[in-house]
């Protein structure tokens, strides 16, 4: 099995010798960290190199946009230098075609005058998710915390949003929502390949409810991997791919749910999120998220009517915990387009009009995201 290095594009200015002596700096720690870089003005080259090939003005300037572009899609992060009055305008473009790919940005910010009030734009903040080095040992540490060394048997790049069978959609909310229908409901009427909840060869699920306190955090080790096979398994798909629940849902919802039961301390809770944030860098994500929601008083009725042995002791105090986090993480702004399906108000079990209903729902969504099946 091959193993590459983790790949980083460096997106800035590197047109005079002031920056050029700093970026050799970064190239340096990048290079000690193990990273595979690239730097546009020096890998992609210069006009004159392609135009002494032969190339026109137009054609060099286009491939050396072809190459940049295709760079950023292969890296594993973006590093984003800010400094200046305003940041280069084409590191802004690379920043934009990384973000737009699922590729965590990183800002590195030297610049004094970033400690004036207001910060940075808001756009750039937020593709940054507000992770900003203010030199290059801090940047160092943030690069090392993340590195990830991904096995492949060939040296292909990772699988973007490009490459991989569209769509890609999870279905996600608490439990007794009606997820598990929703998808049989949506697989039934299109060519969807399905990947449910790994429920049957989950060796904790019987005893985790009346046990929290021991099994709690081997529980939600065990889904931090076999969502990331999920994922993974999605972007390899050659059909369009339903997911039940996804790996945000993991760190964002039952992760702090199961912290807040008691299940297990602040430090744990720490070490599970560094563990997702480590994958969550080098997972594909959906094109879109389908909230299924309902009353908290109609899940429980339903998860008592389905009857199923791992939950007949399930304690109501854990179910409202997990329902209140979902209704947080359903109401923060996320990069993902969502939309929401209210399953008590759409009873797409029972009633062939609602039905329709549901599934037209999710297919304009999927237009509106530009995934359609």
């Amino acid at each position: 099995m091959h193993v590459r290095r983790p790949r980083a594009y460096y997106a800035a200015g590197l047109f005079n010798e002031a920056e050029r002596s700093f970026n050799l700096r970064v190239k340096a720690m990048l290079d000690d960290l193990g990273y595979e870089t690239w730097f546009p003005q020096e890998d992609a080259g210069f006009l004159e190199d392609y135009m002494d090939q032969g190339m026109t003005l137009a054609q060099a300037r286009h491939e050396i946009f072809r190459m940049n572009r295709d760079a950023v899609r292969r890296a594993d992060v973006l590093i984003f230098n800010l400094d200046g009055r305003v940041p280069d305008e084409g590191a802004c473009v690379e920043a934009g075609i990384a973000y737009g790919s699922g590729i965590r940005c990183i800002g590195l910010q030297t610049d004094f005058r970033a400690v004036e009030p207001g910060g940075n734009n808001l756009m750039l903040d937020g593709i940054l998710n507000y992770e900003l080095a203010n030199d290059i040992d801090a940047l160092r540490d943030m690069l090392d915390a993340i590195r990830v060394e991904i096995d492949l048997t060939t040296d292909e790049p990772l699988v973007t949003i490009e490459d991989r069978a569209r769509p890609y959609v999870v279905v996600a909310g608490p439990l007794g929502v009606g997820k598990t229908a929703l998808i049989e409901l949506l697989a039934a009427h299109g060519d969807w390949d399905v990947l449910g909840e790994p429920v049957d060869e989950n060796p904790y699920l019987g005893d985790v409810y009346t046990n929290l306190t021991d099994l709690g955090y081997r529980m939600q080790t065990y889904y931090l991997g076999r969502r990331a096979a999920q994922h993974l398994a999605a972007a390899r798909r050659t059909r369009p791919t339903l997911q039940e629940r996804s790996i945000l849902e993991d760190a964002l919802v039952f992760f702090p749910a199961y912290r807040d039961a008691g299940a297990y301390d602040d430090n744990d809770l720490a070490t599970l999120m560094s563990l997702y944030d480590a994958a969550r860098a080098a997972l594909p994500l959906p094109d879109l998220i389908v909230a299924v929601t309902a009353p908290f008083d109609t899940c429980v009725m339903r998860i008592k009517e389905r009857d199923r042995v791992a939950e007949r002791e399930i304690d109501q105090g854990w179910l409202r915990t997990v329902y209140d986090r979902y209704e947080r993480w359903l109401a923060a702004p996320t990069e993902i387009p969502m939309v929401t399906i209210d399953s008590e108000l759409l009873d797409y079990v029972n009633h062939p009009e609602d039905r329709a209903a549901a599934v037209g729902i999710v297919r304009r969504a999927l237009e509106n995201a530009g995934a359609v099946v």
